[in-house]
């Protein structure tokens, strides 16, 4: 018997496999995507007519910080073999009318292909012997079974549930999980980069757009394509036909950046981007049922899925001992 099933393939779940096969412990990592990566997803560009043509645009997380020293040290590595990239520490200032100066903050890092390829590089890591990877794989139950768990009609010793709330709720149910909060995200290939020098600007006050990327400067080839998120409300009232935000979206870039239509864009829709709290608790396990992810830890990032999934798998592992 397998004895750990990680449903969800993100960050936070590839994480808690890790931390388990760690521990000699065998996992069966369960995923419903096609691709590793959770929301730290990539779009290829197709039949744009432009000639950005297979390159990837990172339109799920923007990028990811690294203070924590657990998750510093896996940065640090990523960085050495020039899988990411230190982006910026200064992003521009931005309301409905237009760019108002700048922020410094801590370093924000992004990846040269893309955010999911992290995901990947860490699941690569997974010792094969102990970590099986399925997907896409839809789990469709997760039951108590004695002093174990039955996923799908299979036995566990435990499960681990590093997806988001809405999505886990539907396997087991849990009343203190926070709301989660939609998001559209716009991809804009512009015909040339006709903006003012910048990596990226926070849009407060505005009904459409809360962040703009420069995707060119974050992935470092500096191609003329922007990539716009939404906030919560606008996206709520899109959700069916994410295509139909793209005229008030376009129009809030061309607003705010005085750039003109591009050559190409897309929307994607994020029904589940991010929580709209984050519990202080590394993570949450109730008997043999434990659940990580960046609903955890303090703050909805990146690294804190990290530390949440790492944190989960070091304790169920304890439990299991």
């Amino acid at each position: 018997m397998t004895d750990i099933a990680v449903v969800g393939g993100g960050i936070s779940g590839v994480a808690c496999a890790a931390a388990l096969a760690r521990a000699g412990l065998s996992v069966d990592l369960l995923d419903k995507g096609h691709r590793l990566g959770g929301r730290l997803a990539a779009q290829t560009l197709r039949d744009t007519g432009t000639p950005y043509d297979g390159r990837l645009v990172d339109v799920g997380a923007s990028y990811f910080v690294a203070d924590d020293p657990g998750f510093a040290a896996v940065v640090d590595d990523w960085l050495e073999r020039g899988l990411a990239r230190r982006w910026t520490d200064t992003f521009h200032l931005a309301d409905a009318s237009g760019l108002h100066g700048t922020k410094t903050g801590p370093w924000r890092f992004a990846a040269p292909r893309g955010l999911r390829s992290l995901v990947e590089d860490l699941a690569a890591q997974l010792p094969s012997d102990l970590v099986a990877i399925a997907h896409p794989r839809d789990v469709e139950s997760v039951q108590t079974a004695g002093d174990g768990v039955r996923v799908d009609g299979r036995d566990y010793r435990a499960v681990a549930l590093c997806g988001p709330d809405p999505q886990m709720d539907r396997l087991v149910p849990d009343p203190q999980a926070p709301m989660w909060e939609p998001v559209m995200a716009l991809t804009a290939v512009m015909a040339e980069r006709d903006w003012v020098d910048m990596d990226g600007a926070f849009v407060n006050d505005d009904a459409v757009l809360t962040f703009i990327a420069d995707d060119g400067r974050r992935r470092g080839d500096d191609a003329p394509v922007l990539v716009a998120h939404s906030g919560p409300v606008f996206a709520a009232g899109h959700l069916d036909e994410p295509m139909t935000a793209a005229p008030m979206m376009l129009a809030a870039l061309e607003r705010i950046l005085g750039i003109g239509n591009p050559d190409w864009f897309s929307v994607k829709r994020w029904t589940y981007a991010r929580p709209a709290f984050a519990r202080l608790d590394e993570f949450g396990l109730e008997g043999r049922i434990g659940r990580a992810g960046d609903a955890w830890c303090g703050e909805p990032r990146t690294q804190s899925a990290w530390i949440s999934g790492n944190a989960l798998g070091q304790a169920l592992a304890a439990e299991l001992a």
